[in-house]
């Protein structure tokens, strides 16, 4: 450190002490040191730190071979911390300054190449280590596969070329590898298609240092034709010519025939030959193969033939061969035939006669024959026997064949149904069957195509198809599989007729009358069957029409079932038509006007025995006297009333009325007429005084019953109603006069306008009947006239002050006053009965009268006595 003038220093740490200015210092690990300066008085110090690191290791690793291009595993070791890591040279080197580079390096050579790598690891400025490693790259090794070949389906060929020393080999795919591990392995060709096929196969050659090549190789499969059969006799006489060999179905036109014990005398090269046989022989044949466009062969076809005088004639085979080798069955049916048998493959010069037992020769052609065998019930064998002749140069040759046996299976024989020709529709069900099969068989019945659900050798139809012609058909199938004939029969389903409509009368109105009945709808060529409930048929029988009589009393109806017409013979269902009793009366029992209103006649009834009455009753008017009835509306037979309101006028007319009601058998039944009332009404004005007038009344006779009296009824529009009896006249008078004066000469209210009605009074059993007649009105002048003298002598003449029609005018207020104008008589509602009073002194007098409509008369009047 640089010294200070006039201090000194002390120095400590690591175990020495120093007074220099100065200290060296060799330690071992990491140390501080501390130097303090004082002048005597005061001091200051300072330390440092001396760090200590360990020295390095460097380690480059093992010497190492690797292969061309592929990374080496890490060289050096794992990095430690705090040091840094240089490596030299950088070729190959994935990193020059990590710990554990890979080195990747190629070789061209052929040879080794060896690279020396140098590490060096350094930790601060100044410690290092350096470690060496030395790589050796090894050659690539060399993989050959060897030349692209081709090779026919089931051949080899050699792949590769010879191994190397020190080599591994390994072959992808080993499919048809003699061995996926050699360096030439055989392959065998695999082509089951019918094109040529590439195989691509790869080597992979690992040298001894583990470096490894691949190379691959195409081998092409190159299809092989199918060896193909061949046709023809293998049994033959010596010397026999022109005997023909072929390919049966060629799959080509060029064909290689070999032959041993005779020669090709035709068709070398061809599907077909001919061949010369020669002298007797055990090893003669024929062979044949092909080649294909590739170059592969086939293999070769043997056909091993036998030449000797004694022929091997072939067992005859066909349909039912017992021994039979599918598709030919081993079992016929026996009506399925003819069948037709051969004895192997025709030879040339040979001629074939046929033993057959059990059956006929139907025809016979070179090595083949047609057989119609005969019935059979149960399972029988038939056979054939075939004798073969040769007759050639040599010498006659002939053979006899093995016996065929033919397993003959009974058909089915053609038997009858057993059903009904023809059923009604409403018939089932309905049973068909075929009898007489064979045990065990299955039977398939169909109507028109359509099959019959059921088992055995019956079918229940139970629900009948539509009305028509069907086919029935039945075919047995026996247990073996034999089919019977089809058995066929018509089967007619003939419709049920419909229910008939009945026509004529629902009514019986006199049952002295005969009705007649018939079919609307009647089929041709049927007959029907009648019943009659309450009476009998008396003419028609089992026709589409009958004659009915019916009896006093009832109930009654009348039924018909129709029976189609033979040979069906049908019947269809009943129709039931009730007949109904319907004799009914009517009775008008009276015609009123109807009290409100002189627009309205109320008409009573009576129509007993209607009950089953089909028509309303009728109700007939005309303006009495005058043209025609004409129906003016109508009512239910049960109404006991009807009001007639169609241009009803009372007051203008009188009516004359009928009830008109035709019966269920459409007679016509009326009632007896009534006429209504009308009342004439003619206003007879007084002359005054006790004279208050009089109406004149007039009406017409009440018709249709005897009238014993006619009551007279007076008051004003609203009361008439209520009846305020004006009279009464015997039933033969059709006029009074009413007056207006009431005798007792008290106000009777009677004036102005005046209603009236007349009523018919009928006496009757069991109940009395009353008509109303119009109501009719008159109207009157109603002036107020006072007398002016009164004379109360009792005389019955002026006794009393009368004013004219005061009884008009109800609720008037009269006052009478004498000569100084001092009241002396006051009442309300004045009757005419002031002044007949003793006590009423003579002179002269003044009245004033008020009435309600506001108006007021006054006058003077004298009192004499």
């Amino acid at each position: 450190m640089a010294a200070q003038p006039g201090l000194t220093y002390a120095w400590s740490g690591g175990g020495l002490t120093s007074t220099s200015t100065s200290l060296t210092v060799s330690p071992t690990s990491t140390t501080t040191y501390t130097v303090v300066g004082t002048d005597g008085t005061c001091s200051l110090s300072t330390s440092v730190t001396v760090t200590v690191t360990p020295p390095p290791t460097a380690s480059a690793g093992a010497d190492r071979v690797i292969c061309p291009g592929v990374p080496s595993a890490p060289l050096g070791s794992a990095a430690q911390a705090g040091f840094t890591y240089s490596w030299s040279p950088a070729t190959g080197l994935s990193s020059t300054t990590a710990a554990q580079p890979t080195v990747t390096l190629p070789n061209t050579t052929g040879q080794p190449i060896v690279i020396p790598y140098t590490l060096t690891v350094s930790a601060g400025a100044n410690c290092t280590s350096v470690s060496t490693v030395q790589v050796t790259v090894a050659p690539l090794p060399i993989a050959n596969a060897g030349l692209d070949a081709a090779v026919c389906d089931g051949k080899t060929v050699t792949l590769g070329t010879p191994a190397l020393a020190g080599y591994t080999y390994s072959w992808s795919p080993a499919t048809g590898l003699s061995s996926a591990s050699a360096a030439q392995p055989v392959y065998t060709g695999q082509n089951t298609t019918a094109t040529p096929l590439n195989v691509t196969f790869t080597v992979t050659a690992t040298s001894g240092s583990g470096c490894v090549t691949t190379d691959a190789v195409v081998v092409t499969v190159n299809p092989r034709p199918a060896a193909e059969a061949i046709v023809g006799p293998t049994s033959v006489c010596p010397t026999v010519t022109g005997v023909a060999y072929t390919v049966p179905t060629p799959a080509a036109t060029a064909y290689t025939w070999l032959i041993r014990g005779g020669t090709i005398a035709s068709g070398q090269g061809t599907p077909a030959i001919t061949v010369n046989w020669g002298a007797a022989s055990t090893g003669a044949y024929v062979k044949v193969f092909r080649v294909n466009a590739q170059g592969c062969s086939s293999d070769t076809t043997t056909l091993p033939v036998i030449i000797n005088q004694r022929l091997q004639t072939v067992r005859p085979t066909g349909p039912g061969d017992i021994v039979a080798l599918a598709p030919l069955p081993r079992s016929i049916c026996q009506a399925d035939g003819p069948y037709t048998y051969y004895s192997g493959v025709f030879a040339t010069g040979s001629s074939y006669s046929w033993e057959i037992i059990g059956g006929t020769q139907v025809s016979t052609d070179q090595n083949t024959v047609t057989v119609n065998w005969a019935p059979v019930t149960v399972p029988t064998i038939g056979k054939i026997v075939v004798t073969e002749t040769s007759n050639p140069a040599g010498g006659i040759c002939r053979g006899v064949s093995d016996t065929l046996k033919v397993l003959l299976n009974p058909t089915p024989r053609s038997l009858a149904i057993t059903s009904p020709v023809r059923v009604c529709q409403t018939n089932g069900p309905v049973t068909f069957s075929l009898p007489g099969g064979f045990a065990g068989s299955t039977y398939v019945f169909q109507l028109n195509g359509t099959t019959l659900a059921g088992t055995g050798n019956s079918r229940v139809l139970s629900t009948l198809p539509a009305p028509g012609t069907y086919t029935l058909t039945a075919q047995e199938t026996s247990a073996s599989g034999c089919v019977g004939p089809l058995i066929t029969t018509p089967f007619t389903v003939n419709p049920n007729p419909v229910a008939p409509t009945i026509s004529g009368s629902g009514f019986v109105c006199n049952t002295a009358t005969l009705q007649q009945y018939a079919i609307a709808n009647a089929t041709p060529g049927a007959t029907f069957q009648w019943t009659v409930v309450g009476g009998s048929i008396i003419a028609g029988g089992t026709s589409s029409q009958v004659t009915v009589a019916f009896n006093a009393t009832g109930p009654y109806s009348i039924s018909a079932a129709e029976i189609s017409a033979s040979p069906a013979s049908c019947p269809g269902p009943a129709a039931t038509r009730t007949i109904l009793f319907d004799n009914p009366d009517v009775a008008l029992t009276l015609g009123s006007v109807d009290i409100p209103s002189n627009n309205r006649i109320v008409l009573t009834m009576r129509v007993p025995n209607s009950v089953n009455t089909p028509n309303q009753v009728q109700i007939m008017r005309r303006v009495a006297g005058t043209g025609a009835f004409a129906v003016v509306g109508q009512t239910p037979a049960s109404a006991t009333t009807y009001t007639d309101s169609n241009g009803v006028n009372a007051d203008a007319n009188t009516y004359e009325y009928r009830l008109d009601l035709t019966n269920g058998c459409g007679t016509r039944v009326s009632s007896t007429v009534v006429q209504t009332v009308r009342l004439v009404a003619t206003a007879v004005p007084g002359t005054g005084g006790r004279d208050q007038g009089s109406t004149t009344l007039t009406w017409n006779a009440y018709g249709g019953a005897q009238v014993s009296e006619y009551i007279i009824y007076r008051g004003t529009e609203a009361t008439l109603g209520a009846g305020v009896e004006a009279g009464r006249v015997p039933g033969n008078t059709l006029q009074a006069v009413i007056s207006n004066t009431n005798p007792d000469a008290t106000a009777s209210g009677f004036g102005f306008e005046q209603h009236f009605q007349v009523v018919a009074f009928i006496n009757g059993t069991p109940l009395n009947r009353v008509s109303n007649s119009n109501r009719a009105s008159v109207r009157f002048e109603g002036r107020t006239n006072a007398y002016n003298i009164i004379t109360p002598n009792r005389d019955g003449q002026n006794d009393v002050l009368v004013i004219d029609n005061i009884q008009l005018y109800p609720g008037n207020k009269f006052t009478v006053f004498n000569r100084w104008g001092r009241e002396v008589y006051s009442t309300t509602n004045y009757q005419n009965n002031w002044g007949g009073d003793d006590k009423t002194p003579a002179g002269t007098y003044y009245y004033l009268l008020r009435l309600p409509n506001g108006s007021s008369l006054k006058n003077w009047f004298e009192v004499v006595k």
